[in-house]
């Protein structure tokens, strides 16, 4: 319950955003974008502890990877942001001359930098909400209860992008047709939204617990 309890006041920082900030669809995508940045730190730290040394082959893989991944999904949110307006606000992340190897990377440190410039309030209390979230359950569930015990690095690696499949194509679509509505600043609809995360959150955190802890026991 402590745990819960953490997840839903972490979800109270956008909901204080959009009611008294003047956050918009934006800021909110943005918000859950870098989320995802912190549960892949907590998924490399769990693969680690589940295989030690072991898993620093896979460790790495998973971090070019889901780096890759992240860096897509930005990209992403940036360009429905820009739906109905003449500025591509994606443009330029992508570079075009980066070596392979780097890439992600790059993007990543572009999107950073980007947030930092232009909403450089998203990098304080409401991110140090899902770090603290998030190192609670790490906490409890992998450290207190031996949740990954038995589990290898590689299933461990696939557990964000469940996550990240089902939240957030619900939370783009919905942001999408906000925004293409020019609801993109009505705070009844970003109520909503900040609503419907909460609530997916609240249930993928009881669903992936029970899948973890099974996988665990057999």
């Amino acid at each position: 319950m402590p745990v819960q309890a953490a997840l839903v006041l972490a979800n109270l920082v956008p909901l204080a955003g959009v009611l008294f900030f003047g956050w918009d669809a934006l800021a909110l995508l943005l918000l859950y974008w870098l989320e995802n940045l912190v549960i892949g730190g907590y998924t490399l730290l769990r693969m680690l502890r589940a295989e030690g040394a072991k898993a620093l082959g896979m460790g790495a893989f998973f971090t070019f990877h889901y780096g890759f991944f992240c860096a897509i999904h930005g990209v992403f949110v940036l360009s429905i942001a820009s739906i109905g307006t003449e500025t591509d606000l994606a443009d330029g992340l992508f570079p075009d001359d980066a070596p392979f190897p780097v890439l992600p990377f790059l993007m990543l440190a572009n999107l950073l930098e980007w947030i930092g410039r232009e909403m450089p309030g998203l990098l304080f209390l409401p991110l140090l909400g899902f770090v603290v979230s998030h190192g609670l359950s790490f906490f409890e569930h992998v450290i207190s209860q031996g949740e990954d015990e038995g589990r290898s690095a590689q299933k461990i690696m696939g557990d964000p992008y469940r996550r990240i499949a089902l939240m957030h194509v619900a939370i783009l679509a919905g942001s999408a047709v906000i925004i293409g509505l020019g609801g993109g600043t009505a705070v009844p609809m970003l109520l909503v939204l900040v609503a419907l995360k909460t609530w997916i959150d609240l249930v993928q955190h009881r669903k992936a617990h029970q899948r973890r802890a099974a996988e665990a026991a057999a």
